[in-house]
């Protein structure tokens, strides 16, 4: 009876012992922006950064806010709006003018050079990441 108990017991122990790695874990999606920027234009502003992907798989960029803006739309290379903007794997994306890059526009107020705003970007995979940016 207490060889069973001992067994059941060393049993329950090492079946709580077992890990199953996420995504993040195995280097999965990861994201580290630089050099993140607001250009005020007449009528709102644009958002641009370098997203610097350092996980091994890549992610998809399905949408940007910020407080001080009301509306936000994804814009091509071309000047199209778009859907979504593909981030691959270990890889430098640049988000500005003359690439895919965030318009903002119905601002909620006037933007000052050099305030801090926050912009946060929705990701597929990701969630929200939160990019520090400075108005110029």
């Amino acid at each position: 009876m207490t060889r069973r108990l001992a067994l059941a017991l060393a049993a329950s122990l090492v079946a709580g012992c077992v890990y199953f790695p996420t995504v993040r874990d195995v280097g999965g999606v990861r994201f580290k922006p630089e050099k993140g920027r607001l250009v005020r234009q007449a009528d709102g502003a644009v958002f641009a950064v370098e997203l610097r992907s350092t996980g091994k798989y890549g992610d998809t960029l399905m949408a940007a806010s910020t407080p001080i803006a009301r509306r936000a739309q994804l814009i091509g290379p071309g000047g199209a709006p778009v859907t979504r903007v593909d981030v691959p794997g270990e890889a430098v994306v640049k988000l500005g003018e003359g690439a895919p890059r965030v318009v903002f526009s119905e601002l909620t107020r006037e933007l000052t050079p050099g305030e801090v705003v926050i912009v946060t970007l929705n990701f597929a995979k990701y969630g929200n990441l939160g990019v520090v940016t400075v108005v110029e």
